[in-house]
């Protein structure tokens, strides 16, 4: 087992470059190496350094100087997905046996890019585990063809003119007895699936979600079939179907989205992914599934899987963000007590209450993302088992409802915190090469796809407002598999509770804020209770009056409940009895700051309903921030060191471990763009040889590929021997 620092030649967790961070590292009260083993672990941190290491040594990865056009960047990247599937560093066996390296694989990918972390992701798991957990054995057979790059998938559901209402979706699925087939057709324009990552050029198969029809013309509903669109050796469409590109979008362009319209397109009774319903041959709808809502949600499930990882990616958003602008605030000189002394910025405490909230969250937010995953795959193991009990549906539900929140609060709280890191960095963070437009612009989508935030937050305070109607009705007891409800059966004793303190030592401990979001989770709850029944009372339809309910009432209800819970596992987690007592300090102003920082934009709520009274509770919340990040400001970097990824992966000069930004501007050596063969996804020895160039790139690729297994052999004298017997380069393609 290789040790994690000192005495290898290879640790785990290296010594940091020395440069003029050193200074700021020497104040931190807390050993980073041991926070960062206690955060990750021994053996995660092994699985993320292979990653990173095998993307720096490997020349397909090099940061070009410049640039690509859409075109070049899009076929690059799908270069660099095959090669991170020749690494293997994910099996078919890893999706169920270790879920974690699952969810850090595609962590690192983002933070070197997230188009190929994205392209990846849709087809290993949103493709791939829509087939495995929504089909049966019969379709099994996809699995070893998505691993080796045989097919390449996508996930099409929302259409032009739907997104959010996924029960109006209009494409059709009709059963054909007689040739025991299904016919997908696309009846008009605004029903042709669109925004569908990896359709615009690459994607071979489709899961295509449609409404399902038997002879008869029965509707059962929005079901999901397996639908190839291109043949995988030319790419070109088929019979049928009608695909390309949607073009350019504000960010994430190595990612192909795309559009696809089906004519009459017939495939087999089988491709239908049965876990919900199935056909006969003779066109008999059968299901265990009695009740129509608990088939949608069955039908839509791999949605909650999608709205988890979209959190996690917009975490690591913020985590580059944060790393880069507090790395750039240690070192950044400007102004001081004197014309001869300048001071860092980070020194001043406008810099650090602007930055260091963010620090926080971006670590509450990682621990919450982390342990969402986690009980999405107990749901998903319960699943396979077919555990069809009252507990595995509650668990469904409740994991609904927290993925429908904590997308929109991680995607929004790192649009804020890159913004804000964007200013905070001043002209530099304004310049392309220090990443932060890049990471402003990948990260907008996260609150969008998936589900619009707004939307979605109706789905958690619905979930939320259900538990009470059904507390007022029948008397049941307010509970859940995950606890993450079940302080609301104090509910009418926890609306008697006022604010206590009497100084700002008072909130120095995440204790105060979660108990003042239980009453905050509460109150919300009952107003938007009481303006429901009022909406009703006074005529309105339900539809109405869930509408009005919407902006003042339902929509902080469900914020402020998924802040309580992100409040409230990262406070059990650092207060737990095994954390090292050298990081107990650290962690639990960590936990402080983000709690009272998260609850002081509630300042007025507060004040409304009675928690808060008199000038003083509001002024003592805010000193305690201010005395948080005070406290937090020279362990800052060394908080950094512990979630920022290498500086290659990085890359942003502003952002340099060592903190010498110059070192950082010069782009490393490219080789030439590579180009497929037109026998589609499956690469063959070049035959045409003598067209080739000789590699332009200087390193040592047989030295250094960080695979052996994977090395490839020189075939011809003088050519880059990590592109030779792989794919033709292109000379009129050149990277400048």
């Amino acid at each position: 087992m290789a040790p994690l620092g000192e005495g290898s030649d290879d640790p785990v967790l290296p010594d940091l470059p020395r440069g003029p961070l050193d200074a700021a590292r020497a104040r931190a009260s807390f050993p980073w190496k041991e926070l960062a083993l206690f955060w990750d672990g021994p053996d995660m941190l092994r699985f993320k350094k292979s990653i990173f290491s095998a993307l720096e040594n490997d020349p397909l990865f090099a940061h070009p100087p410049g640039s690509l056009s859409l075109e070049k960047y899009r076929e690059l990247n799908f270069l660099r997905c095959k090669r991170v599937f020749e690494y293997d560093f994910l099996r078919v066996e890893d999706l169920l046996g270790s879920p974690q390296r699952v969810l850090a694989l595609i962590q690192c990918l983002g933070m070197y890019d997230w188009s190929l972390a994205t392209k990846f992701f849709l087809h290993t798991l949103t493709f791939g585990s829509a087939i495995y957990s929504s089909g049966s054995e019969r379709h099994f057979k996809y699995l070893p063809k998505i691993f080796n790059m045989e097919i390449f998938g996508c996930f099409a559901l929302t259409e032009v003119s739907h997104g959010s209402n996924t029960k109006a979706m209009r494409t059709t699925a009709h059963y054909d007895p007689t040739t025991e087939e299904l016919i997908i057709h696309s009846p008009d324009f605004e029903a042709a699936k669109f925004w569908v990552g990896n359709m615009g050029k690459t994607a071979t198969h489709a899961v295509v979600f449609a409404q399902l029809y038997t002879p008869g013309g029965r509707c059962h509903g929005l079901h999901p079939f397996v639908v190839q669109i291109r043949d995988p050796k030319t790419l070109l469409p088929m019979p049928g179907v009608m695909v390309g590109d949607i073009g350019k979008k504000l960010g994430q362009n190595g990612l192909d989205n795309g559009f696809a319209m089906f004519h009459k397109v017939r495939i087999p009774r089988q491709d239908l992914l049965n876990r919900s319903g199935d056909l006969t041959p003779e066109g008999t709808y059968v299901t265990h599934v009695k009740d129509s809502r608990q088939h949608f949600s069955e039908s839509l499930g791999s949605l909650s899987s999608g709205r988890v990882a979209i959190a996690g990616m917009s975490v690591v958003n913020l985590k580059l963000a944060v790393s880069i602008a507090l790395r750039f605030s240690a070192t950044r000189r400007q102004f001081g007590p004197t014309d001869q002394e300048e001071v860092p910025v980070l020194e001043y405490p406008m810099q650090q209450w602007r930055l260091l909230p963010y620090l926080a969250a971006a670590y509450a937010l990682d621990h919450f993302s982390k342990s969402l995953f986690l009980d999405l795959v107990e749901l998903q193991q319960g699943l396979l088992r077919k555990d069809r009990s009252a507990r595995q549906a509650e668990l469904g539900r409740e994991i609904h409802a927290l993925a429908s929140a904590g997308k929109p609060l991680a995607s929004w709280t790192a649009q804020r915190g890159i913004q804000e890191c964007r200013e905070a960095c001043g002209g530099h963070g304004y310049l392309a090469m220090n990443r932060l437009g890049d990471l402003r612009d990948d990260n907008d989508p996260n609150c969008t796809y998936e589900g619009d935030n707004n939307v979605l937050l109706q789905q958690t305070s619905n979930y939320l407002l259900g538990l009470l109607v059904r507390r007022d009705q029948g008397g049941a007891r307010i509970e859940s598999p995950l606890k993450t409800v079940d302080f609301l059966e104090a509910y009418p004793n926890i609306l008697g509770h006022r604010f206590e303190g009497s100084s700002p030592e008072d909130c120095l401990d995440s204790s105060v804020p979660l108990a003042a979001y239980e009453w905050l989770v509460c109150y919300l709850l009952r107003e938007s209770y009481q303006k429901l029944n009022q909406e009703k009372q006074s005529g309105s339809s339900d539809f109405e009056a869930r509408n009005n309910c919407q902006v003042y009432c339902c929509r902080p209800l469900a914020l402020a409940f998924l802040e309580l819970t992100v409040v409230r596992r990262f406070h059990e987690h650092v207060h737990q009895p095994h954390v090292p007592p050298p990081l107990r300090a650290v962690l639990g102003r960590l936990s402080a700051l983000y709690a009272l920082w998260a609850l002081n934009q509630h300042t007025a709520l507060l004040y409304r309903g009675g928690y808060f009274s008199g000038e003083q509770a509001g002024k003592m919340v805010e000193n305690a921030i201010l005395a948080l990040c005070a406290q937090l400001k020279d362990d800052a970097v060394a908080l950094v060191d512990v979630i920022a990824p290498p500086d290659f992966i990085l890359d942003s000069p502003i952002g340099r471990a060592d903190g010498e930004p110059a070192r950082g501007s010069q782009a490393p050596p490219f080789p030439l763009l590579p180009t497929l063969h037109n026998d589609g996804l499956k690469s063959r020895p070049c035959q045409t040889a003598a067209r080739m160039e000789p590699c332009t790139c200087t390193r040592p690729h047989l030295k250094r590929h960080p695979n052996p297994s994977l090395r490839p052999q020189p075939t011809r004298p003088g050519l880059c021997p990590v592109l030779q017997g792989h794919f033709t380069p292109r000379p009129s393609l050149p990277l400048d």
